[in-house]
């Protein structure tokens, strides 16, 4: 999902084919506050005043602009991955829930990186998967990639949907 960001709140962007109009809303509140715009730019400038008159509203009425949470979601997975779980909190020594919580709060307070690819030519702007399927990709026949333990299970999953051959080396 698109999104803007703005004083730490975000917003969310659609554009409507039948209006010609980009629009979203602010999210994480409890309220609704609509924004449109014909253009990105007329967007991005919505939703700013959006936030800054927001802001003025909760100031004048007292009320916490943010959305109040409780702590407390259910998920859903698969058995298989429950299972996992409860047998990897049995290998720590604590529960499910505690666990999940630090899984959780690992992830969110890890910071977003890129993947390093040595020997590999990613000059070509071109999406791989919009060039020729016979085509080859970059310098190299073979790429060495260093992914952190958290990320091996995305890396095959996008090896194996690029028809790619993935080995692990664990150098």
């Amino acid at each position: 999902m698109n999104t803007l960001r703005y004083k730490g709140y975000i917003g969310s962007v659609g554009y409507s084919e039948a209006d010609k109009v980009f629009f979203g809303k602010i999210e994480g509140i409890d309220g609704l506050v609509n924004y449109e715009g014909a253009s990105v730019a007329e967007l991005t400038a919505a939703f700013e005043a959006a936030v800054d008159d927001y802001l003025i509203f909760c100031e004048e009425k007292g009320i916490k602009p943010q959305k109040s949470y409780t702590g407390t979601f259910n998920i859903r997975i698969a058995p298989d991955v429950h299972r996992e779980i409860a047998n990897r909190a049995i290998a720590a020594g604590i529960s499910i829930n505690a666990f999940v919580k630090k899984v959780l709060n690992d992830a969110v307070r890890r910071p977003l990186q890129r993947l390093q690819v040595d020997g590999y030519d990613i000059s070509d702007k071109a999406p791989a998967l919009l060039m020729d399927p016979a085509a080859s990709y970059g310098t190299a026949n073979k790429v060495t990639i260093k992914i952190p333990d958290c990320d091996i299970e995305l890396a095959k999953t996008i090896a194996w949907r690029m028809g790619w051959e993935l080995t692990d080396d664990k150098r």
